[in-house]
């Protein structure tokens, strides 16, 4: 979890960083503090040029982390037909993952294509053709007046997770704004983009970050063989779970939306740097052991006044043999027990620190929460088996420990019941987690 002191020293170093780069663009002209992909690249005179080629090119800033603020540069790319693509790339995660706001520039006085001349895309998945083949009209749209297609036009980004404002040429008012950014991380690298077989030239580059914006930090765990959640954007589209994880994703964006958060995904081993700039992790059904250096880095981060949401389910999807997640949270008085005999669908939560008024959940099959408060009970049973409970650390940890988990894949429907509040449960938990 991120200290006072870790979190004012970071605003410090950006903002000292970032209005250097704004304000003199020095740095940005040496080839040191770039890293490009697929294309080769010059720096003369502070022009940056990227040549053409197959594929899809990327020039990164060296480590930006950019998530609010205003990017400004002059663009220029060809009046070359269905060969000139040139933009900005924003939220990159890496060379695959990544939005970017990027221009037609052989469009610009084309009047039979004036509609195409400004494009938002959210890759690897969300690319301009399925985007205007699904949403006609809402993520791209003309400049007026526009530029001349083999001149050098101004740019300005104005992002403000999740919207972007688009201004061209200086003009007082949104060229082309996209409402919502498609991703739940609303942060990552930047760069300059240009597409297939396209070149482009770049300069007069200014990036200024806000840092007053105060956003929770969700790390998800997906890498211990989670039965359900996983990076959408890491997925192939040919997996047979794809759709399932973008429904649940859209849900779990409204819930950050709701609560100001974003959300990353952990891919590899959990450790404490990982953890150093987070405030919620979130683990949803592993199936993978967490070796001793995880715990430790776990333990270390709730001690630290982090906050832990798990969440386990009957032993349908994983047993504890599995997992050792018991290891997780037995120093707060917490354990997973075994399955709950209750088999009629339906739970509820009551009115109390978490939840102001009680909600109706979604629930079947659940497994017992031992310890801490209760909040979560099947409609079955009454209160005899609660199935989740949370705590309150004397350093200021948080978790929620719960052994049912169809309301945290917004099961709204089940069985013949569908007004589950499981939204509304996401954004109580979250929130009281923050």
């Amino acid at each position: 979890m991120k200290s006072l002191k870790t979190c004012l020293l970071s605003i410090f170093l950006l903002t000292i960083s970032f209005s250097v780069l704004g304000q003199t663009n020095k740095n940005l002209d040496d080839p040191k503090n770039w890293e490009v992909h697929n294309r080769e690249v010059d720096f003369d005179n502070g022009v940056i040029h990227l040549n053409g080629k197959p594929g899809d090119g990327l020039l990164w800033l060296k480590g930006s982390d950019f998530q609010n603020g205003t990017i400004e540069l002059d663009i220029k790319g060809k009046n070359k037909t269905g060969a000139s693509f040139v933009g900005v790339a924003f939220n990159g995660k890496d060379n695959s993952i990544f939005d970017a706001v990027y221009f037609r520039p052989f469009n610009f006085q084309n009047p039979n294509k004036k509609e195409h001349m400004v494009q938002y895309i959210a890759m690897p998945h969300l690319d301009w053709k399925t985007l205007r083949e699904n949403h006609p009209g809402k993520y791209e749209t003309h400049i007026d007046p526009a530029p001349a297609p083999d001149d050098w036009f101004h740019v300005k980004l104005e992002i403000h997770y999740p919207k972007v404002d688009v201004y061209v040429d200086g003009s007082n008012t949104p060229t082309f704004t996209v409402e919502e950014q498609i991703n739940v991380s609303g942060h990552g690298k930047i760069g300059l983009w240009v597409g297939e077989g396209s070149e482009g030239w770049f300069k007069n580059i200014s990036i200024k970050r806000n840092t007053m914006d105060d956003y929770t930090h969700i790390l998800m765990d997906v890498a211990h063989d989670q039965v359900f959640w996983n990076d959408p954007k890491s997925m192939d589209l040919e997996n047979e779970k794809i759709s399932r994880v973008y429904m649940m994703t859209e849900e779990l964006y409204k819930t950050a939306r709701a609560i100001n958060a974003t959300v990353d995904y952990a891919k590899t081993e959990i450790d404490s740097k990982m953890l150093s700039d987070i405030d919620i992790l979130y683990i949803h059904i592993p199936k993978k052991q967490y070796t001793e250096k995880e715990v430790k880095a776990i333990h270390k981060f709730i001690d630290g006044g982090g906050s832990l949401f798990i969440i386990m389910d009957s032993e349908y999807w994983s047993s504890l043999s599995d997992t050792n997640v018991n290891d997780l949270i037995a120093p707060y008085g917490i354990q997973y027990g075994d399955a709950i005999p209750d088999k009629l669908p339906g739970g509820h939560t009551i009115k109390g620190e978490i939840h102001n008024e009680p909600l109706k959940i979604s629930y079947h099959e659940a497994r017992k929460v031992i310890g801490g408060t209760p909040f979560v009970y099947g409609d079955e049973l009454g209160k005899a088996y609660p199935a989740a409970t949370y705590v309150k650390t004397k350093k200021g940890g948080k978790l929620v420990v719960m052994g049912e988990a169809m309301v945290s894949l917004y099961m709204t429907s089940w069985e013949g019941v569908d007004d589950y509040q499981c939204q509304e449960f996401m954004q109580d938990v979250f929130n009281w987690l923050k």
